[in-house]
């Protein structure tokens, strides 16, 4: 039979960790209620992430950068690629748990806005001098077709809009 032989200085530190950690978890514990029973009227801020969200942003425009650079004079390799596409999705994850969209919603006026735009650069290409001696029915029939798909859309969102 085998005799397990415990040193004293072991024994020790064990009981002075856990009476530590004892402590420590007492503290902090009643730490906690006492914070948020005797302080019912506090505020949270959120923090506002507009800078970091601009700094994941950079490092993500600095790896493609570079891996374009890299690719161009032959020197990037699987190893590389593997690690970039690990950063690039860990950066993503990150933009994405800060509350970061990569497309903005626009409000229905922004939308009208953009519409209207978009009719008037197709309407000043059919006007313009120099495109209406080159203009055929066939891209009069495109642009009736684009003109009319615009102007649909943009009453629909007026009438959202009212």
């Amino acid at each position: 039979m085998k005799k397990i032989v415990y040193l004293y200085s072991m024994k020790l530190s064990f009981k002075i960790t856990f009476f530590l950690l004892f402590i420590f978890a007492s503290t902090f514990s009643f730490g906690a209620i006492s914070l948020t029973k005797y302080k019912p009227n506090v505020v949270v801020l959120e923090q506002d992430y507009t800078i970091l969200i601009k700094k994941i942003k950079a490092k993500i425009n600095f790896l493609k950068k570079q891996r374009k650079k890299f690719k161009t004079a032959k020197k990037w390799s699987p190893v590389q690629e593997k690690s970039y596409l690990k950063q690039l999705t860990t950066l993503k994850m990150n933009l994405k748990k800060l509350g970061y969209n990569e497309g903005k919603e626009l409000t229905i006026q922004q939308k009208i806005i953009k519409l209207q735009k978009q009719l008037k650069y197709i309407n000043n290409s059919r006007v313009n001098k120099n495109a209406k001696s080159g203009w055929t029915q066939k891209d009069d029939s495109i642009y009736e077709k684009k003109a009319s798909k615009l102007i649909d859309s943009i009453i629909k969102l007026r009438m959202i809009k009212e």
